[in-house]
């Protein structure tokens, strides 16, 4: 895991002049789709790497401690052994990159990995996910429970509202605020794209989440009736190709949605 994005102050010049070219994104978008795609070793290369970066999640309200155990397993174990070793990849500790929970399930998770002998760290959603309709007071008092059961990632949904209403002072303000009660926890910031109404909104939400000190932004929550999409892959990348040139900060890319988007955007 990289080191935490220190943020930067609220700097709403970068978002003054936004404009995005919604055909020209989306003729992209579909052009990508066409590109040559990996194959043979390549692509079973591409697929391992993919493994471990995928975040295993169970966000039910059925869940319970023995299937958040069943989840751990399958993180340390997520690819079988036999492929493993015809791909001679059987002793290269290949595994995903975390385990994903609701807070109330974060202690089961941190205790099952700590018995599997793994240090596959444990992501919690908090902060009114998936809705983000919940007090601030509410949602930093749970990202701070979910930090103290041992979450050392967290996945924060933001209030759309203040985006929709181009509220961007309040927007930066709550996930600075949120940032902070993370304490050493990377923070990831979802932004809920299907939701926000426009790219043009997708861009600037990416950036004053940047701006505020996320480590990744992120697509969606999985729970919206659109959830990642190509255009929206490419819009934030842009943006964080703009924040590194602004600032020299690498942030990370997190997408919701399958392997093929995955790869495609990858290639992009």
């Amino acid at each position: 895991m990289s080191g935490r994005n220190p943020g930067t102050e609220l700097e709403l010049g970068w978002l003054s002049k936004v404009y995005v070219n919604r055909p020209a994104v989306v003729k992209h978008a579909e052009e990508i789709k066409t590109w040559r795609t990996l194959k043979g070793n390549w692509q079973a290369a591409w697929l391992l790497k993919a493994v471990t970066c995928i975040d295993l999640t169970t966000l039910s309200g059925d869940d319970t401690a023995s299937n958040v155990h069943r989840l751990c397993f399958k993180a340390k174990h997520p690819i079988r052994e036999d492929l493993l070793k015809a791909l001679d990849m059987h002793d290269k500790g290949i595994t995903v990159a975390a385990v994903c929970v609701y807070p109330a399930r974060v202690t089961d998770a941190v205790n099952a990995l700590k018995a599997a002998g793994c240090n596959i760290p444990v992501a919690s959603v908090a902060a009114g996910f998936p809705s983000g309709q919940t007090p601030l007071e509410t949602k930093l008092a749970e990202i701070k429970l979910a930090v103290e059961y041992g979450a050392r990632e967290i996945d924060i949904v933001i209030s759309r509202s203040l985006v929709l209403a181009g509220q961007w002072e309040g927007l930066y303000e709550e996930i600075r605020q949120c940032r902070q009660a993370c304490g050493e926890a990377h923070m990831k910031t979802i932004l809920a794209t299907g939701e926000l109404g426009s790219l043009a909104n997708v861009y600037k939400a990416s950036m004053i989440a940047m701006m505020a000190g996320s480590d990744f932004i992120k697509t969606s929550t999985g729970k919206e009736v659109e959830n990642a999409t190509f255009p929206v892959g490419i819009i934030m990348m842009r943006a964080i190709k703009e924040f590194y040139w602004q600032t020299g900060n690498k942030i990370f890319y997190h997408v919701t949605g399958s392997y093929p988007l995955l790869h495609d955007l990858a290639m992009a």
